[in-house]
């Protein structure tokens, strides 16, 4: 499944993302939500388009910075879709698009911290595209990421974020696999106490990248457990269910 690939090119930093929504959650944000969340549990990137489409529209009848969140949240998502399936092109463009509004967001108090997470995440993938510029980049990812948790410890995914900067370092510039596991598992922490406003989609590929940290350090059984863990939340999960589970059962 594509998304076995959304993880990696995240290099230095980088699925970010607030998803502590303390606000009460609009009609039609809801239901762009679960068209994202079905998306992701299916592989299904055409609904994953629409929801962007809509989100689209909506903002700019609006100019709400709540839309304008969700919105750049949803092109995260689909450009590391598209590196995924290697579309630069679309990638690039939807790079483009998340970073014409990014200071609008970061001007919002209710946001600030997401979106100095989902700037960081602008720089890593612009990093997957041209790796001789992560010296550079990849600095200033971190320094967002640092940002981020600075400006609001509780948002999951200033966490996350810390989090694949552990896990994707080389251990010569600060990487640790034991430290990207207590950043995932802080995250879904986070997550979990605020399950009801939290984006799904986000909550299931955290539990994937805390999986992937156990089996990197070894910890076979811990794995399985996040993996089951996963489809306990969501049974229809395919990418876990049809793919990672199974290649992990499969390992002696």
């Amino acid at each position: 499944m594509v998304f076995t690939k959304i993880l990696k090119i995240t290099l230095l930093s980088f699925c970010i993302i607030s998803y502590i929504l303390i606000f009460p959650v609009k009609a039609g944000e809801r239901e762009t939500r679960q068209m994202i969340y079905q998306a992701f549990t299916e592989d299904r990137m055409d609904i994953w388009l629409e929801a962007i489409n809509m989100l689209e529209r909506e903002y700019e009848r609006s100019g709400s910075p709540d839309v304008l969140y969700e919105l750049t949240l949803a092109r995260y998502g689909y450009i590391g879709y598209n590196l995924g399936v290697d579309n630069r092109d679309e990638a690039r463009a939807q790079i483009a698009l998340a970073e014409e509004t990014m200071d609008i967001l970061m001007r919002s108090p209710r946001y600030e911290s997401s979106a100095y997470a989902l700037q960081a995440a602008m720089y890593a993938f612009r990093i997957s595209m041209a790796p001789w510029r992560a010296v550079f980049w990849g600095r200033r990812s971190m320094n967002l990421i640092d940002k981020a948790i600075e400006t609001d410890p509780t948002n999951p995914s200033a966490w996350i974020e810390h989090g694949n900067a552990m896990f994707y370092a080389p251990a010569t510039f600060g990487g640790s696999k034991e430290k990207a596991i207590d950043s995932y598992r802080k995250a879904i922490g986070l997550l979990e106490n605020e399950m009801e406003d939290s984006h799904r989609w986000l909550y299931l590929n955290t539990l994937v990248a805390l999986a992937k940290s156990y089996i990197e350090t070894g910890n076979r059984p811990l794995a399985l457990i996040t993996y089951k863990k996963a489809l306990e939340f969501e049974p229809g999960f395919t990418w876990v269910r049809d793919k990672l589970l199974p290649e992990l059962m499969q390992q002696q």
